[in-house]
């Protein structure tokens, strides 16, 4: 891009942003001529000969995610400080180049996967209003979706960079804990909250994930482990699950669309094998059905308690679920979930990866309101288990459902081997869109 170009397209991004501002997937906008000066600092440093991977692309950050002198509010009125540093994450990516448009509207405290647990106005579904947006980086994959920026950063602790991105019809990737660093948020579950990447198109994903992660020395959760480069052999065998494991909650548009997607990963030439999904799902439920909800209330457990009114009930009583347990409860369910990591490893370790439809079903937001507790659980069936096991995973759009509605695959990786994401998904990507178009 030009220099005009890059402050031209920068600009026009955040004016779309101010237009769609009173529809809830914004909390925040940076004033337009900080977007310009840093637009133009991204054109003079190209126009001096810096390689910027990220030159030009415009970006937006979920509001738990510290952004120097802006407010992370996490989605709640009277909550919140003026960070004085921006996260490592936001600082990697402005640095190759990429420039900040505003922070996006999240389900408060990130408390939830589907995009209702905040006040009105809520962030509508970008393909369908009707449709709950996923969460609870609603805002985050909003912002992609409808093309007001190039690529969000949201946060993910029980699938919240995987759902959104199903609901919106764009690629969520959720790299391993650890591979970016996790610092500066209002942290869900510190210890084990990703930074994950909203994006178009896997390759776009990629690169941005490609300019963010690294060692953090300052980081206490950075991964450390090994990342895995080896290309795929052919006929690389995928885990999957049996029909007995697969819920899709009545929806047998998703079913269906699911067995189509699974059938262009057989025309691409991989194997697929059946595993016991029982040690995922029950790592899955100890994230939000033991102790370990107790982490929430390390951050805003207090503000909750002092100002219960600011927050919505669905996700006020999700976090004071938490001060049921006891710390004999917090170490009983740290050991369980560290055998399950074990027993997790050894079903993996024969395959390149697993595969699981990301959501099950997609509800309305009617739906959702009128049941939020159990359909909220149901919509993290094949989320809930990635991080508290440390593996990656990305979420990539599949074919229409017949009804209209999206449908999306996620991968699910070993740990450090985003390499191997990184291939199937862009074979499944490749499939997807040379398939005929479904009329919609």
């Amino acid at each position: 891009m030009s220099a005009p170009d890059i402050v031209a397209a920068a600009l026009a991004a955040h004016d779309a942003a101010m237009a769609a501002a009173g529809e809830g997937i914004f909390v925040s906008l940076c004033e337009r001529a900080d977007v310009e000066r840093a637009a133009r600092r991204v054109a003079e440093r190209c126009a001096v000969g810096e390689t910027l991977p990220l030159a030009g692309l415009t970006f937006a950050v979920k509001d738990n995610i510290d952004v120097a002198g802006m407010a992370s509010t996490s989605n709640c009125p009277g909550y919140g400080r003026v960070a004085a540093a921006s996260a490592p994450a936001v600082d990697k990516a402005v640095a190759a180049g990429a420039i900040l448009i505003g922070k996006n509207t999240m389900d408060q405290f990130a408390t939830g996967l589907n995009g209702t647990r905040a006040w009105e106005p809520l962030c509508r579904n970008a393909i369908d209003p009707d449709l709950i947006p996923g969460g609870s980086s609603s805002g985050s994959a909003v912002a992609v979706a409808r093309g007001l920026v190039d690529f969000a950063l949201g946060s993910d602790t029980g699938g919240s960079g995987r759902v959104p991105a199903a609901a919106n019809g764009i690629v969520g990737l959720k790299p391993t804990p650890g591979l970016v660093s996790g610092r500066g948020m209002v942290y869900c579950n510190r210890t084990f909250d990703v930074i994950p990447v909203f994006a178009p198109t896997v390759a776009d994903a990629f690169r941005v994930f490609a300019a963010i992660k690294g060692p953090d020395p300052l980081d206490p959760y950075a991964y450390t482990g090994p990342e895995e480069a080896e290309p795929l052999p052919p006929g690389a065998a995928l885990a999957t699950l049996a029909p007995a494991d697969l819920e899709f909650f009545g929806d047998d548009a998703a079913r269906a669309a699911y067995g189509a997607n699974i059938a262009r990963l057989e025309a691409a030439g991989f194997t697929l094998r059946e595993i016991d999904f029982a040690p995922f799902r029950e790592a899955g439920r100890l994230v939000f059905e033991s102790a370990l909800v107790a982490e929430r209330l390390v951050d805003y457990g207090d503000f909750i308690a002092a100002r219960p009114e600011a927050v919505v009930a669905p996700v006020r009583r999700a976090i004071e679920a938490g001060r049921a347990y006891s710390a004999r409860d917090a170490f009983e369910a740290l050991y369980r979930l560290a055998a399950l990591k074990l027993e997790a490893a050894r079903a993996l370790a024969p395959f390149a990866a697993l595969v699981v439809p990301t959501v099950p079903r997609l509800f309305t937001v009617r739906e959702m309101q009128a049941e939020p507790m159990a359909r909220n659980t149901a919509m993290g069936t094949y989320t809930y288990f990635a991080n508290p096991l440390g593996l990656g995973a990305i979420a990539v759009p599949g074919g229409w459902c017949a009804d209209g509605r999206p449908s999306s695959l996620c991968f699910v990786g070993r740990p450090g081997a985003e390499a191997v994401l990184r291939q199937i998904a862009s074979d499944f990507e490749a499939r997807v869109r040379c398939a005929a178009p479904v009329s919609r």
